[in-house]
């Protein structure tokens, strides 16, 4: 009996949360520390991907089913944003990127905890928007994600404070923000082989800047870094910012930078 009323209730339950969606895990993660298990979360993808592919006209409809979108503003998501307005023009869009003060051509939003408090403030306030009944508890939750971000601000710069190291080289502008927010300075490096005749200058300019680290994005590059990293005595530092959980990603950042 209790098998049959659970059958019968869990339609009720489901049609009772909000079907929200977003691009990756990461957002999600973001998502759910305001909504928790208020959402019943969709992705149009299980890990980020940088370029666009094409998904079934089914699985478009399934996805643009949903109530919200919620993204970074990442040009990869605004073009499935085009065609999942084209299904369903009542789909709301909220881009959690707005009012950050942003660095030009650079996307990478979350890598800042004050930029992480404004992509808080605008989920909280689109949920509230549609689920005003439980503005309390998203509230409660919003001020408990801002504890935990100036929490891993804190810790960051604790962590910060006992190092020596304030310039790295790094391949990609992942982390800008990241520095900007911490005033670490990133010395921008080719992804390429360094020609013999460049060591010895290159390997000078190293010393003298006191560079002990080269940031590298997971998964990519590593031979080339691998090879800079004999040549100029540095510590290679593989880094995924798009990792699920937001919290766990930068302190784990700050713990290989700083250490």
């Amino acid at each position: 009996m209790l098998k049959i009323f659970f059958i019968l209730f869990l339609p009720l339950l489901l049609f009772s949360k909000i079907q929200i969606l977003t691009y990756f895990p990461l957002e999600t993660h973001i998502v759910k520390k305001i909504a928790q298990k208020e959402i019943v979360p969709r992705e149009i993808t299980n890990r980020y991907l940088s370029e666009f592919r094409k998904i079934p006209s089914s699985e478009i409809s399934r996805l643009s089913n949903s109530k919200i979108y919620f993204h970074f503003g990442l040009d990869i998501e605004k073009e499935y944003e085009s065609i999942l307005i084209e299904k369903n023009p009542n789909l709301k869009i909220i881009d959690m990127s707005k009012d950050v003060n942003k660095i030009n051509n650079n996307p990478y939003i979350w890598m800042d905890p004050f930029a992480m408090r404004v992509i808080a403030k605008n989920i909280y306030e689109a949920l509230i928007e549609l689920d005003n009944n439980k503005k309390d508890f998203y509230k409660e939750n919003y001020e408990r994600f801002l504890d935990e971000i100036d929490d891993t601000f804190l810790k960051i710069k604790q962590k910060m404070s006992g190092s020596e190291i304030t310039t790295i080289y790094a391949f990609d502008d992942y982390w800008d923000y990241f520095a900007n927010r911490f005033r670490l300075d990133i010395i921008k490096k080719e992804k390429k082989y360094l020609n013999i005749t460049d060591v010895s200058d290159t390997l000078q300019f190293t010393q003298d800047r006191n560079i002990k680290k080269l940031l590298f994005y997971r998964g990519m590059d590593y031979n080339i870094a691998l090879s800079l990293s004999s040549n100029l005595n540095v510590e290679i530092i593989e880094d995924d910012i798009f990792g699920d959980n937001w919290q766990f990603n930068l302190l784990n950042l700050s713990q290989n930078l700083f250490k």
